[in-house]
């Protein structure tokens, strides 16, 4: 249809420049009485007129004052097309827009998931680290008692040690006082027994 459409623009292009030509050269002729220019109308108007509809009457020139089609006018069906792919682009556009809202409900209820983990992870991690020092507090403690318990000892060790000192120096002065009794004993005579 668009190659028939530009011969028929070309052939009707020619005939009016012929028909330009024809009248430059032969003013005086009226345009009843040339048998080129009908010629040209006839067949401007066998090309104009669609099937099946009746001829216009030949003393009428044909619709001049309509300006002939340009090559450069878009078909209407280019209009369609063009309206139609606009229409799918747009419906394209919103498809991928409402993918995408889906897309990012989702990704935002899985961050919400996943900011609850890591608040529950940083809950377990303060309790953990609550029940270190909890913990150390508590070793802390006891080895402060077992330190104040082997102060206890070490202290009950040297007054153990003082009290053996001091035993030990009164059972030296004990055997020393015995030895002395033996020996003032054994300087005593000893009583005879008298004769019956």
């Amino acid at each position: 249809m668009g190659s028939e459409e530009i011969c028929w623009n070309q052939e009707v292009k020619m005939q009016a420049a012929a028909f330009k030509d024809k009248k430059q050269r032969a003013p005086d002729h009226k345009e009843g009485a040339d048998p080129d220019y009908e010629n040209i109308t006839l067949t401007f108007r066998n090309q104009e007129q669609p099937r099946g509809s009746h001829s216009p009457p030949k003393n009428r020139v044909p619709a001049w004052s309509r300006p002939a089609p340009d090559s450069a006018q878009v078909p209407r069906w280019l209009h369609r097309a063009t309206l139609s792919l606009y229409i799918l682009l747009a419906l394209f556009c919103i498809v991928l827009l409402a993918l995408v809202l889906v897309k990012n409900s989702e990704v935002s209820q899985e961050l919400l998931v996943v900011k609850r983990e890591l608040q529950n992870v940083s809950i377990s991690g303060q309790q953990c680290q609550e029940e270190q020092k909890q913990g150390w507090s508590s070793i802390q403690q006891l080895i402060t008692e077992a330190r104040q318990h082997i102060d206890m000892i070490q202290r009950n060790v040297h007054v153990g040690n003082e009290k053996v000192k001091t035993l030990s120096t009164d059972l030296s002065q004990i055997k020393t006082k015995l030895h002395e009794i033996s020996k003032v004993l054994e300087k005593k005579p000893q009583p005879q027994p008298t004769a019956q």
